[in-house]
């Protein structure tokens, strides 16, 4: 029971293979990074100076020094953008090389000396999925029919059978012999089930698309009852694959991973189901033998698991390097910390803006005070200079009031217009004069910007 269980559950090995993939390179390439550092000191960022701090030891902000840690954190960025980039490579190549050579001689193909497509056949899917194969092939260059298979058994049985082996003579204890001979008879055994499985047309489709596990469904005879047993071999990986990437999705939710995971997913979910259904040679087979030669339809799907595996990974690790996360998103640091190299920048802009406000009070109170004391002393020069006219008008002989027409040419409503024009100039400019002298002290910028919020709050109650 507990072995039909097993079974059931597949080659979960790529699940094993996709957490070293999320944990492994980040580490190696740590490790990569420092051993070249030691062996190659001269590229090692040098260290950066104390940073400058004012008289209470806090931080100033330095110009030079920012740009000094900008640049050494871009080299430092770089190194291990190189670094990690060369570990993915690296163990990407090696996952598929691992598993290519790890499947080198594991088939029935393999156990029996023969191609992996050197044994012809005709399987006209579906019209005959109810039914046992037995239909007359259809040979190719390099293959073999049945009766030439039955014939290169009938070869291999007389070369390999246990009883005409004799053991060799660098064997001389009694256990090494029979060690020898049980080893015989355990590689014969698995090439006579080889043998039995492929001879059948049925069994050898559904061995070729679910690999050995067939030989424990006993109760499937017809191409329709092997597919749909071997369909459910699909559930448990693709199940705790789109688990895990929603698991993933869920706590990362700015991930410019994930699109492409779930778009490698998607292909190599078409690619299976196109291996698995189909009888006639596709694209995807033929590829597929092409690059990894003398491998079956389940090999190629193994090898396809694990190719997705490490392409999502590698989605991920590379989205990071390319679309690394913004420093707000830095949960470990508050806004304190955050602001903190920036305040005595801050501080300093806020002395120049004081000293700004101030000397532009002393400017508009210059300008402003011959406006405000011109009005007594304009009135008494006009009064003086009309007593004057007309004492002039006397002297002269001439009419009394002939000093008047002057007064007459000016319109008196005109002079109110200007009276009330320089009354209003004043008034505007005392109070942007008041303005700034509030804001050139802390505690009448306070008293500003409150009357400023409370003004702009009664105007938004009015507009209601």
């Amino acid at each position: 029971m507990s072995s039909a269980f097993l079974v059931r559950l597949g080659d979960l090995s790529p699940v094993f293979n996709f957490f070293a993939w999320w944990f492994l390179p980040g580490y190696m390439s740590s490790f990569a990074l420092g051993a070249f550092y030691r062996l190659r000191p001269s590229y090692r960022p040098k260290p950066l100076p104390p940073q400058p701090t004012d008289a209470n030891q806090k931080p100033v902000f330095d110009p030079i020094y920012e740009i000094h840690k900008a640049e050494q954190t871009n080299h430092l960025k770089r190194h291990r953008t190189m670094a990690h980039a060369c570990v993915i490579i690296l163990y990407l190549v090696y996952t598929v090389l691992s598993t290519y050579y790890k499947q080198a001689g594991t088939n029935h193909y393999s156990t029996l000396g023969l191609r992996s497509n050197s044994i012809a056949s005709n399987l006209p899917f579906p019209s005959t999925q109810n039914k046992v194969i037995d239909s007359t092939p259809v040979l190719s260059e390099g293959q073999i029919d049945d009766s030439g298979f039955k014939s290169h058994w009938r070869k291999l049985a007389k070369a390999f059978h246990p009883d005409k082996l004799n053991p060799p003579s660098n064997l001389g204890s009694e256990e090494e012999v029979l060690e020898w001979k049980s080893e015989i008879e355990s590689k014969f055994i698995g090439m006579r089930e080889a043998y039995e499985t492929l001879s059948d047309g049925t069994k050898r489709w559904a061995y070729d698309r679910f690999g050995p596990v067939i030989a424990t469904w006993k109760n499937c005879a017809t191409l329709r009852e092997f597919l749909m047993e071997g369909l459910k071999l699909l559930a448990p990986f693709y199940t705790f694959t789109i688990a895990s990437l929603s698991l993933i999705g869920t706590f990362r939710k700015t991930d410019p991973g994930a699109f492409w995971r779930w778009t490698v997913l998607l292909c190599i979910f078409a690619a299976e189901l196109s291996l698995i259904t189909s009888t006639a040679t596709t694209w995807v087979s033929s590829l597929l033998s092409f690059i990894f030669p003398n491998r079956t339809i389940f090999e190629h799907i193994a090898l396809l698991r694990q190719i997705f595996v490490a392409c999502s990974c590698i989605a991920t690790q590379l989205a990071g390097i390319r679309y690394p996360p913004p420093a707000d998103l830095d949960k470990t640091q508050n806004v304190g910390q955050l602001m903190a190299p920036i305040m005595p920048l801050l501080d300093r802009a806020q002395q120049y803006s004081t000293l700004a406000n101030t000397e532009v009070v002393k400017m508009i109170y210059n300008d402003l005070y011959p406006i405000l004391h011109a009005d007594a002393s304009s009135q008494n020069g006009r009064r003086l200079s009309l007593e004057s006219e007309d004492a002039v008008a006397k002297v002269n002989g001439g009419p009394e009031g002939s000093s008047n027409e002057t007064k007459k040419e000016v319109d008196p409503a005109e002079e109110i217009r200007m009276q009330e024009t320089i009354k209003t100039l004043k008034t505007k400019m005392l109070e942007v004069f008041c303005d700034l002298r509030l804001q050139s002290n802390d505690a009448g910028r306070a008293a500003w910007n409150q009357a400023i919020r409370e003004e702009a709050r009664r105007q938004n109650i009015h507009d209601r």
